[in-house]
């Protein structure tokens, strides 16, 4: 009589191999997770840049062309002091690198990583007298984030 043994279990190159493939695709699910844990806070800080760059332009497209008080200069009225600023070319000044400042000249704490620079230029849009105005928005802890919001205002 003859006895028939039935295999069982899995050899050592079996095993070896199929720890390897785990491994593999272990690791490559981790780099994963990784990388988008941490660009994560990238979108978000982005978009906060461009609320902020908004927030800026809008307060500069709303103040005049010209300077109502004729007095020429960039910056001269309120050295500085926002709630002063009558015109566009007050603005020029702004180079924010402590924050966010609000239009008061209070620092928002909460946006105390975020630097804004203001410039303001005399340009033409077609053929009309102009003045560009830029206003750039960065973080310190992300050198790739540098949102760059640009406008025109003409006299109208």
């Amino acid at each position: 009589m003859k006895q028939t043994f039935s295999q069982r279990g899995l050899t050592l190159i079996e095993l070896t191999i199929s720890i390897t493939i785990l491994a593999i695709s272990l690791t490559a699910i981790i780099s994963v997770f990784a990388n988008s844990a941490t660009n994560s806070s990238t979108p978000m800080a982005r978009e906060q840049a461009i609320f902020i760059a908004n927030a800026y332009m809008e307060e500069i497209m709303l103040q005049a062309y010209s300077d109502p008080s004729s007095e020429s200069g960039t910056c001269e009225e309120g050295a500085g002091n926002r709630a002063l600023f009558d015109d566009v070319n007050d603005y020029d000044c702004i180079n924010d690198t402590n924050g966010a400042i609000d239009q008061n000249g209070n620092l928002i704490s909460a946006l105390a990583a975020y630097n804004v620079k203001v410039d303001v230029t005399s340009d033409t849009l077609n053929g009309a007298p102009a003045k560009r105005i830029d206003v750039t928005v960065t973080r310190d802890s992300l050198n790739s984030l540098n949102i760059k919001l640009t406008s025109f205002r003409t006299s109208y």
